[in-house]
């Protein structure tokens, strides 16, 4: 049995579908959610479920109370507002530390770090905001000693992908990706060796180009 694998934003279909894969593969899962309301698909599938404020710091210092930080991996799904994205993110990033654990993935967006020069301005416009407090939490992890790894989205939609989920090590990829495709992209991050320090985006081979016309190369995991 691996390590518990603390998934942040577990109520969302993306957040689900990693708790799904992880159960399967012999790994316990801890899922984070919002609301009660929340918790019964995640305890059906067979996770511990919890309820927390992520905006609230003493909220998320209460998930890891008790816990062996050594012995957990988390994965953060954080997102919906500015706070959520940057605030939300950066208590969960320095709950950790705190609690001593040594592996968190973390969810934003293609558009932020040195990925900001794919958006044309309709998108700065429509998306600046939540993609500036994404951008915080990443610098946040960064600064920290956690081995991290960051999974920049595309466009996150639920229609199927028509190309098959892919990860690339580029900052000049653009596109869209299934909300279930990236539980699979994060399931393959997580059980990865290779993956950490590293930034990736995550997105549908057939709604995906790089902008200056390179292929598209997935990332070796």
């Amino acid at each position: 049995m691996g390590a518990t694998t603390v998934i942040f934003g577990g109520e969302s279909d993306t957040g689900y579908r990693l708790a799904q894969l992880t159960l399967r593969s012999g790994r316990p899962v801890l899922a984070v959610v919002r609301r009660e309301g929340d918790m019964g698909p995640l305890l059906r599938l067979g996770a511990e479920v919890v309820v927390a404020d992520v905006t609230r710091r003493a909220s998320v210092d209460a998930v890891f109370a008790g816990r062996d930080g050594t012995t957990l991996a988390v994965v953060c799904f954080i997102g919906g507002t500015p706070q959520l994205n940057s605030q939300g993110n950066i208590n969960v990033i320095e709950a950790a530390e705190t609690a001593r654990v040594r592996r968190l993935i973390l969810t934003t967006s293609i558009g932020c770090g040195d990925s900001a020069v794919v958006l044309d301005p309709f998108v700065k416009a429509f998306a600046g905001k939540s993609i500036r407090a994404k951008d915080w939490a990443e610098k946040r992890l960064r600064a920290s000693a956690l081995d991290w790894t960051i999974i920049r989205s595309g466009g996150m939609t639920m229609r199927p992908g028509r190309g098959g989920p892919i990860l690339v090590e580029s900052s000049q990829v653009v596109g869209y990706i299934n909300r279930t495709d990236l539980g699979d992209l994060a399931f393959q991050v997580l059980v990865s060796d290779k993956s950490g320090r590293r930034v990736f985006a995550a997105v549908d081979r057939g709604k995906a180009m790089h902008i200056k016309g390179e292929p598209l190369v997935p990332v070796d995991l």
